[in-house]
């Protein structure tokens, strides 16, 4: 672990994908004051980073937390999924699910979270037994591979719902709402439990702010779609859709479903134990 001064700038990661500017545009825009040391990276990169006590407070996955809970502290009040259609974790295949058995899916390196949950959804809910290869999905389709499934997320996933060789699609917040009737989190906001130690007043204060950053946006959907349009080349109304079917609140049933999800990777094994939530005191 790297140990910063107790004076130095907090240290914080951002997702790269557009799913989270209404919690950093605030931030970097300067319409909310807060940390300006931001570090952006994929999902996977970030869990690395913030495992290694390179940043402070990030997003991160919620398969990472649970993999590490001593490490890491809940930001209240704050946390990304979906309570449906999330549009952003598809599987698309070129068979229909119940043939998907014995085959291949292509997932990203880049997430933890969206294959927990896909795997669980394919051996308990389906009952299909597949095989799991890593590797980037859109350079293997412009070489002209044609894998039978994939997992696609993020900018990724939007821009491949439609592909016209994978008619059969599954969105995977629509499938944990359909199985659980609960929301789905796919990503929390932490704090480094040593770096909560050592920076109470600073950390608190970071994590106060991505709160009201939150709010700040939420105030101003119209604003965020025309921003998130322009940043990824998508039609503002697809924007809109898209950040109307997010959560980014973390309040008892987001709680709930996250809990349920713990205890549903423990029973398969995937991890050891499903972590209780601890929260920071903000």
């Amino acid at each position: 672990m790297n140990e910063t001064p107790t004076d130095a700038p907090v240290r914080l990661g951002r997702i790269s994908y557009l799913n989270v500017l209404p919690i950093y545009h605030p931030i970097e825009s300067g319409a909310v004051d807060g940390p300006l040391s931001v570090v952006s990276a994929p999902p996977a990169e970030l869990n690395r980073l913030t495992r290694a006590g390179e940043l402070d407070v990030s997003a991160c996955s919620s398969f990472e937390y649970a993999s590490a809970p001593g490490d890491y502290l809940l930001v209240p009040n704050l946390a990304i999924g979906s309570r449906g259609h999330v549009r952003s974790v598809l599987l698309l295949s070129r068979l229909p699910i119940a043939r998907l058995d014995g085959k291949q899916v292509r997932i990203s390196f880049q997430t933890h979270t969206s294959v927990a949950l896909l795997r669980l959804f394919l051996e308990k809910r389906v009952g299909v037994d597949v095989s799991f290869v890593t590797g980037d999905v859109t350079s293997a389709l412009a070489r002209g591979e044609r894998p039978d499934a994939f997992l696609a997320i993020g900018d990724e996933a939007m821009r491949l719902r439609d592909h016209p060789d994978y008619p059969h699609r599954w969105d995977l917040g629509s499938v944990w709402l359909d199985w659980t009737h609960l929301p789905f989190i796919f990503g929390v906001w932490v704090a480094r439990r040593d770096a909560a130690a050592r920076q109470p007043q600073a950390v608190a204060d970071a994590c106060r702010a991505l709160v009201r950053a939150k709010d700040w946006s939420a105030a101003r959907p119209g604003l965020v779609a025309r921003l998130a349009a322009e940043q990824g080349g998508f039609a503002e109304a697809a924007m809109r859709a898209y950040f109307e079917g997010l959560v980014y609140d973390f309040g008892p049933r987001e709680q709930e479903g996250l809990s349920v999800f713990f205890a549903m990777l423990a029973g398969a094994g995937i991890i050891p134990s499903a972590p209780r939530l601890d929260f920071l005191d903000i």
